[in-house]
């Protein structure tokens, strides 16, 4: 077997010398290693990478000792307290400088607008329920969406008004009201419907059905316009505390479902 042998001066390991026994070796260290001194050396079984030699006892430096000696960096998730090295749990965001626990209050608000925003997004797409003739059916609220049934009211009128033209040039009289009551029943076919399990449905929609359509996609739309810009420059002046607890999902509904029983 082996020891280690150290300079009591410098702790430096000066020889592993092999022995048969320590019994034997601590009767007669000069069997086994010629030079030594019990001034100058002492021996363990261990072989320390920074020894401390303490109450005539050798043992592994501390981090402490290391840190203090200029030997051990502190982790990032390390700070000193009352002399010691505490090991501690950083949230997000968090980060120690000066032996202080510290707050990215910038970055924290960036993500939770970034957050915000793709709520934003997420809840304009999200289908609403509508229902025609008795019948409940699920409406994106698609960019597309907007956008083709803006093309379909603006065919449906424009060809509702050639009609009317063709009856006026004949001399027809025109009662407005029955005019508005027909031109609101209007109708176009096949508008794809989908239902909770995800199938399509084509069913005939009048323009005043598109219209109610239109009314309900602005407002999901505006109102989660609203929602996401009051609680992005909300944020500023929130504590770090309040930031750390913000939970974007959460205040974002229940904004936006305050907002619409409002609007």
């Amino acid at each position: 077997m082996n020891i280690v042998i150290y300079s009591k001066e410098s702790l430096e390991i000066i020889a592993r010398p092999i022995i048969t026994t320590l019994k034997e070796f601590k009767e007669n260290p000069t069997r086994f290693y010629p030079d030594w001194d019990d001034k100058k050396h002492i021996w363990d079984e261990l072989e320390y990478q920074n020894p401390v030699f303490e109450n005539n006892v050798l043992r592994e430096a501390t981090k402490e000792e290391l840190y203090k000696a200029g030997k051990y960096t502190l982790n990032s998730n390390e700070l000193i307290e009352n002399g010691k090295i505490k090991t501690v749990e950083l949230s997000e965001f968090e980060y120690i400088e000066d032996n202080q626990i510290k707050f990215k209050k910038e970055d924290k608000i960036e993500k939770l607008k970034q957050e915000l925003y793709e709520l934003r997004i997420e809840r304009e797409k999200k289908p609403f329920e509508f229902e025609v003739d008795g019948k409940k059916y699920l409406q994106h609220n698609r960019t597309i969406d907007q956008s083709n049934i803006t093309k379909i009211l603006f065919s449906l009128v424009l060809s509702f008004v050639l009609r009317l033209m063709g009856k006026i040039s004949k001399g027809q009289k025109l009662d407005f009201s029955q005019v508005m009551t027909d031109l609101m029943a209007t109708e176009y076919s096949n508008w794809k419907f989908y239902t909770e399990d995800g199938s399509e449905k084509y069913v005939n929609v009048s323009v005043q059905k598109f219209i109610e359509m239109s009314e309900i996609m602005r407002k999901h739309t505006t109102t989660s316009m609203v929602a996401e810009t009051t609680l992005s420059h909300g944020l500023e002046s929130k504590t770090v505390e309040e930031l750390k607890t913000f939970n974007a999902e959460i205040e974002y509904n229940k904004l936006f479902e305050s907002e619409m029983k409002q609007s």
